[in-house]
C-alpha cells in the first residue's frame, strides 16, 4: 500500500465561491475564518458551522476540490490500493477543509481509498503564510517532521500530492523527495492533466554537513549574536548559506538546512579511498561496505561508555582512541595493533579492523565522534579476500607510519545508522 500526503489547502472553498459568488452569508463566513490561527477553532463555531454546511452537498454535487481531484487521478496512475493522510495548515480553514474531505471523501473516491485526517496530531504548528519567520522557524520544519513521522522506516512506500496546499512550501517538498527519492504528483485542475515529478540523480556532499557538524549543531540551537557567530565561523558560515535562517541578530537553521542536518542524523559518513576500494569488482565492494555497517557498529558498542563522557556530556575522542588501544590487539578493532601515529601527520590513530563476518577483509581506519556517536569514519586502505596475511601489517606500518604519509584520493560515501542505534 502508498502512503499518500496530502497538503491541504482551501480549493474546496475558493471553488464554491466561483460556483455560488452570490451566496454572501458563505462568503461572510468563510473571510472570517480564512487565515484565523487553528488554535481559535473554538471562537468561531458558527462560521464553522456554516461553512461546513454549505460544503457538503456542493462536494456531492462537484466533487469539486484540488485535492479530491489529483487523489482520483493519482489511484489511477498507482494502479493500486492507497492511504491518503491530510495535512493541514495552521488555520481554521485549512483544518475545516481537512475535515470535511476525510468525511466526504468517500462520496467523490468510493470506499477503496482511505482518507485520514486527525487534527490533533496533523494540524501542521506554524504552517502559515502570515508571518515568514514562524514559517521558517516553525512551519516548515513541523511539516518535514510529521512527514518522516508518517514515512517511518518506510519512505519507498510514500508519495506526495502538491497540488494542495500552500505553495510556499512546493521548494522544500521537492527538496526533500529528490532526498529521499519520494515521488511528487501535481494535478493541473485547469487541463486534468497529471504530472510526475521525476528524480534526479542528485549528489549530496555529505562530506561537507559533517565537517561543520558543530556549527550546524550551535544553529540548530539557536543564535543570538549572529554577528560574533559569523565572524567566529566565517568559512562555515559562507558555505552553509543556504542552511541559515538569519533575522537580526537571530538565526536558526533554514527549513532547507532543517531537512538535511536532520536526514543527516540517521547517516555516519565514511570516507573511503577511491583507489583501492574501487579496485574490487562490485560482489567485493558489497562485502567491503558490510565490514563497514560491521565496524560502525562495533564501535557504537564499544563507545557506548559513559566514562568516555566530559564535563558536558559528548564523548572526549582521547578518551575514545584510548579505549580501542586499550581493547588488545586481539580485538578485531585495533587487530594486530595499531600504527604509530605518524609524524606530521593530522590523523589522531589509525588502526586495523577485521570483519568478523568475512574475516578476509582487512579496513585501515580511523574515526570521529560528535556529541555522544561515531559521526564518521576515514579508511586509508582495503584488502579484501586475496592477500598475503604475513606481511600486510608491515607494509601499512612502512606506508602509513613514516614521516612522509601518502596522498590519497578519497570518496566520500553514507552509510544509514542501524535502527537499534
Amino acid at each position: 500500500m502508498i502512503t499518500l500526503i496530502t497538503p491541504v489547502g482551501t480549493s474546496l472553498f475558493t471553488n464554491y465561491l466561483d460556483q455560488k459568488s452570490s451566496d454572501s452569508a458563505f462568503r461572510s463566513n468563510y473571510e472570517t475564518i480564512k487565515t484565523s490561527p487553528a488554535s481559535k477553532w473554538d471562537d468561531y463555531d458558527l462560521e464553522i458551522k456554516g461553512t461546513k454546511n454549505s460544503c457538503l452537498q456542493f462536494i456531492e454535487d462537484f466533487g469539486a476540490s484540488a485535492e479530491l481531484q489529483s487523489i482520483a487521478k493519482i489511484q489511477d496512475a498507482l494502479d493500486g490500493d492507497i492511504e491518503v493522510r491530510l495535512l493541514a495548515s495552521d488555520t481554521i480553514a485549512s483544518r475545516l477543509a481537512a475535515e470535511i474531505l476525510a468525511d466526504q471523501a468517500y462520496s467523490v473516491l468510493g470506499e477503496n481509498i482511505q482518507v485520514k485526517f486527525d487534527a490533533d496530531t496533523e494540524v501542521i504548528k506554524g504552517l502559515q503564510v502570515e508571518d515568514h519567520k514562524v514559517f521558517s522557524n516553525e512551519g516548515m520544519t513541523n511539516l518535514i517532521r510529521k512527514i518522516g513521522d508518517i514515512a517511518g522506516e518506510n519512505w519507498p512506500a510514500l508519495a506526495i500530492n502538491i497540488t494542495g496546499g500552500f505553495k510556499a512550501t512546493l521548494p522544500y517538498l521537492t527538496i526533500l523527495a529528490q532526498l529521499k527519492r519520494v515521488p511528487l504528483y501535481y494535478n493541473f485542475e485547469d487541463t486534468d492533466a497529471l504530472i510526475k515529478i521525476p528524480q534526479a540523480p542528485l549528489v549530496i556532499d555529505w562530506g561537507l554537513i559533517e565537517r561543520y557538524s558543530d556549527v550546524l549543531r550551535q544553529i540548530d540551537d539557536g543564535i543570538e549574536n549572529w554577528s560574533m557567530f559569523r565572524n567566529q565561523h566565517y568559512r562555515a558560515v559562507r558555505d552553509l548559506e543556504a542552511f541559515i535562517e538569519v533575522d537580526g541578530e537571530d538565526a536558526l537553521l533554514s527549513p532547507i538546512g532543517a531537512i538535511f542536518w536532520e536526514e543527516n542524523k540517521k547517516y555516519f559518513v565514511v570516507e573511503l579511498p577511491s583507489g583501492s576500494y574501487y579496485s574490487y569488482g562490485s560482489s567485493d565492494r558489497r562485502l567491503i561496505d558490510k565490514a563497514i555497517e560491521e565496524l560502525y557498529e562495533r564501535l557504537d558498542a564499544v563507545l557506548s561508555d559513559t566514562t568516555l563522557l566530559d564535563a558536558d556530556q559528548n564523548l572526549n575522542p582521547d578518551n575514545c582512541y584510548q579505549k580501542i588501544r586499550d581493547l588488545g590487539h586481539n580485538d578485531d578493532l585495533n587487530h594486530t595493533g595499531q600504527i604509530p601515529n605518524p609524524t606530521g601527520s593530522s590523523e589522531r590513530e589509525i588502526f586495523i579492523f577485521k570483519s568478523t563476518n568475512n574475516d578476509q577483509i582487512r579496513a585501515l581506519y580511523t574515526f570521529t565522534v560528535s556529541k555522544q556517536r561515531v559521526t564518521q569514519i576515514k579508511i586509508f586502505d582495503i584488502l579484501c579476500r586475496n592477500f598475503d596475511h604475513s606481511k600486510y601489517f608491515d607494509d601499512w606500518k612502512k606506508r602509513f607510519g613514516g614521516r612522509d604519509f601518502p596522498k590519497i584520493n578519497f570518496v566520500t560515501r553514507t552509510f544509514k545508522i542501524p535502527s537499534k542505534f
